[in-house]
């Protein structure tokens, strides 16, 4: 990979992991609204989801749904 290209996907990554997405406002929406006590429980479950997301990611589930998409369709 030219240093180049790989300068251009990491400004490009950077951009957007700055951007925040739908849960981070969620929670940030709730902290300002109602307090940290409200928005902490909301945090760790997006945090917990997002693990999971990351866990099953890494174990390779979405090669194992690709492969059968026969039988979930």
């Amino acid at each position: 990979m030219s240093f180049e290209n790989w300068a251009a996907f990491a400004a490009a990554s950077t951009i957007l992991l700055i951007i925040p997405g739908p849960t981070i406002l969620l929670v940030v929406s709730y902290a300002l609204g109602q307090g940290w006590r409200t928005a902490l429980p909301m945090a760790i479950g997006v945090a917990l989801g997002d693990f999971t997301a990351m866990t099953l990611s890494m174990l390779g589930i979405g090669a194992l749904l690709a492969a059968s998409a026969g039988v979930f369709t």
